[in-house]
């Protein structure tokens, strides 16, 4: 039992940073993205 214990524990920590990576990812896209739109829209006039 302890060592599927461990097994457990790891795959929860390697979910948890991937979640993390995930929401970081989709903030500096979001970003980018306004970014983006604000430069084209700033030479467009």
């Amino acid at each position: 039992m302890n060592k599927g214990f461990a097994v457990v524990i790891g795959m929860t920590i390697a979910y948890a940073a991937s979640l993390i990576g995930m929401i970081f990812a989709y903030i500096y896209y979001k970003r980018n993205k306004a970014n983006s739109n604000q430069k084209k829209e700033g030479s467009d006039k």
